[in-house]
Order: C-alpha cells, then sequence, then structure tokens
C-alpha cells in the first residue's frame, strides 16, 4: 500500500521526494488522499552515434586551405599522401 503525499507537500519538500524517486520509490501526490501523479525517475536517454552520415557529401578543394603543412597532410591521409 502506497503512500500519497498532498500537493503542498510535494512543493515543500520536492528535492526529498525526488532523491526518494531516484532512489527507486514512486512517490504519488494527490489531493485529500487521492492518487493524481506519480513522481518516478525517468530512464536514462540511450542515444545512438552513426559515424559516416557525411561521407560522400560534402567536398572541398585543395587550394581553398591554402598550402597546409605535410606533418598535416599525413595526419588526414595517411602516409603515402603524397604519392597518389
Amino acid at each position: 500500500m502506497s503512500n500519497t503525499v498532498s500537493i503542498y507537500d510535494a512543493k515543500t519538500n520536492l528535492s526529498k521526494y525526488i532523491k526518494q524517486a531516484k532512489a527507486g520509490t514512486p512517490v504519488y501526490i494527490g489531493s485529500y488522499g487521492t492518487q493524481e501523479v506519480v513522481l518516478m525517475a525517468a530512464e536514462p536517454k540511450k542515444t545512438q552515434i552513426t559515424f559516416g552520415t557525411a561521407k560522400g557529401k560534402l567536398a572541398y578543394m585543395n587550394k581553398q586551405h591554402g598550402d597546409l603543412d605535410a606533418d598535416v597532410q599525413e595526419m588526414f591521409y595517411g602516409k603515402d599522401w603524397d604519392k597518389s
């Protein structure tokens, strides 16, 4: 059997009830002992990263970037960048 807290009590002690909800115990809030809402921890949002979504969609010309250092070119294109 769950306990229902009043709206006033929930507003006054919101931090306490948030900690309780994060610990896994839902908090029921309502009026005159009637449950109206439930305060519970949210599920963490799972983000999936997709690599390569812009592959083939972007283009640039080397002259736009000026003369890049050979070490920088090697970092981007590999050791044999100047032989292709």
